[in-house]
């Protein structure tokens, strides 16, 4: 794994921004699976000012979403993949690969997502932040992972995040690729920022592997860049 560290947020970010710029220019048609949440959203602000007005063959395969939300609600994946995303960089809804997030069997719609990434291939490159207790995408601690899209149950911290505060009703569970898929992406970028994230870096940064830090098995992986913001440790 290649670590760099950073000043602050916005340097993190600018870096990020580049190292997906770089990723475009190899591969026009990248295929993109992009977390969401306050993590990379000024790498996403970047990015779509660097792409302005310039037509981009990018493919958008979500990562996760919140299961019964609906995908336009203020909160939802998809909402702010839209926002910072879809929309800025005109991306059309054929290249832009999502969950039913409503659908009465959330399974089904796992499976979907499955077949449609068998159907685009490895993911080229992945943008991860990292829980609070450690979980990529709804990968949460347990005592084993799916290696594939599954309906996740979702921990008592991670209906607590910023981006479904706002909720009276929080959602139980999320849909989510499994490690195996995140893992057979072929290039990763972790962006860890925020004084909250110390405890869960340092635990990050021991390099010991284990089913109750998700995020530990991206150690596995060849080809992963880990960006951290100062405050983060």
């Amino acid at each position: 794994m290649h670590i760099e560290y950073f000043s602050d947020d916005l340097a993190m970010s600018e870096r990020a921004c580049d190292l997906i710029l770089q990723q475009i220019e190899e591969n026009p048609q990248t295929s993109l699976c992009p977390a969401t949440g306050n993590t990379p959203l000024k790498t996403y602000q970047l990015l779509a000012q660097k792409l302005l007005e310039k037509p981009t063959e990018l493919r958008l395969l979500m990562l996760d979403e919140w299961y019964g939300l609906d995908k336009t609600q203020e909160g939802s994946c998809y909402a702010f993949l839209q926002k910072y995303l879809v929309e800025p960089l005109q991306i059309p809804n054929e290249r832009f690969f999502i969950y039913d997030s409503q659908t009465s069997s959330p399974e089904e719609a796992c499976l979907r997502m499955q077949l449609r990434l068998k159907q685009e291939g490895p993911i080229d490159l992945m943008i991860l932040g990292i829980g609070l207790n450690g979980h990529l995408g709804f990968n949460e601690p347990n005592d084993f992972l799916s290696p594939a899209c599954h309906v996740a149950e979702l921990e008592e911290q991670t209906k607590q995040h910023t981006m479904i505060g706002e909720l009276s009703i929080k959602p139980t569970k999320g849909l989510t690729l499994g490690m195996g898929e995140i893992l057979q992406a072929k290039k990763i970028i972790l962006l860890i920022n925020g004084a909250h994230k110390k405890e869960i870096t340092k635990a990050f940064l021991k390099g010991e592997i284990s089913t109750h830090l998700p995020a530990s098995f991206l150690w596995l992986h060849p080809n992963v860049t880990c960006l951290i913001e100062a405050n983060a440790l």
